[in-house]
């Protein structure tokens, strides 16, 4: 007769373990930054089902030290995948901007941005990726020649420019963004985009940026001006206003006396294709900041190394 009271019970437990009751999943995330939600969104967690459906497992603020747990909507996911939610964003599936991911290995899974933030497993975000020149091909030439960056290398007599950066391919949902960066490190830091672009299938940097040669070129009404590289000239305002108090055509070769070292700096950051930038002036590159240099001195053509700036974000998940 006991038996046969505890069936039911019995019964009703092992049902509840399966409607949700389905561990806890606690992630370590490194080399991430707080989202700020009005401009770029929030975290949001996801497990992946034995047949490939996503389930949400909530958004969330990132914590001071990268520590977070969460509870599984199902039982032995496949896999744990962190994306970044745009502004708004009420749905129930995963957006396009897909950060980490990882399968699980025996409760574990290593969380990685390559195959979800680059379209490759195997991309290289930690050697030079090539290199850029100052130039101003929308003013003439040997005119202002420190107050452009140009994504090329110079044509030789007679010749035209050639690519001279290879970047690695991003997955959809992503896009380069190319920054010049006046007083880096400073309350004084102003950052101004020169344009967003991709790279061609086998990375290859050609093609004009969203900015074209620019606002503040020297062929105002002409944006296509420059030549078909990403890049842009600096040298008189057309009406725009440039932020940071800084004068026009700027100086990239200038040097900071108060710190010591270049005045300018050039990142290439990766940025949420729904990013459709801020106000001018107060324009901020995403946290994914993986190529950048310092422009320090040398000729306006001599070709000037971007290197690898920042790790892309890593993490663990565990059952």
């Amino acid at each position: 007769m006991l038996l046969l009271r505890l069936l039911p019970l019995a019964a009703a437990l092992a049902l509840g373990a399966c409607d949700g009751d389905a561990g806890t999943i606690a992630v370590s995330l490194s080399n991430l930054a707080p989202l700020n939600a009005a401009t770029e969104g929030s975290y949001e967690g996801w497990v992946i089902a034995s047949d490939g459906s996503p389930r949400s497992t909530g958004k969330f603020t990132l914590s001071g030290d990268g520590q977070h747990s969460f509870s599984s909507p199902i039982p032995e996911p496949t896999m744990f995948v962190l994306t970044v939610e745009p502004p708004g964003d009420n749905d129930a599936i995963p957006s396009d901007q897909k950060l980490l991911g990882g399968p699980f290995v025996n409760g574990v899974a290593t969380l990685s941005s390559l195959g979800f933030v680059s379209a490759s497993g195997s991309a290289d975000f930690v050697s030079s990726p090539g290199s850029h020149v100052l130039l101003t091909p929308t003013d003439g030439m040997n005119t202002n020649e420190d107050a452009g960056i140009w994504l090329l290398q110079p044509p030789t007599a007679g010749g035209s420019p050639t690519a001279a950066a290879t970047l690695p391919v991003l997955a959809p949902g992503w896009v380069y963004e190319g920054w010049i960066v006046y007083r880096p490190g400073t309350t004084d830091q102003v950052a101004i985009s020169y344009g967003k672009f991709s790279p061609q299938a086998d990375g290859t940097l050609s093609g004009w940026d969203s900015d074209a040669g620019g606002r503040w070129s020297g062929a105002p009404g002409n944006l296509l001006a420059g030549p078909p590289f990403p890049g842009g000239d600096f040298v008189q305002l057309n009406g725009n206003v440039f932020p940071g108090g800084v004068g026009l055509p700027v100086d990239f070769n200038g040097d900071d006396v108060a710190v010591g070292d270049s005045e300018w700096m050039h990142v290439i950051s990766i940025e949420p294709a729904f990013d459709v930038g801020e106000g001018n002036g107060d324009a901020v590159p995403f946290q994914l900041k993986p190529f950048g240099d310092p422009f320090g001195d040398g000729g306006p053509t001599d070709p000037r190394t971007i290197l690898p700036l920042a790790p892309l974000p890593t993490g663990t998940a565990r059952m």
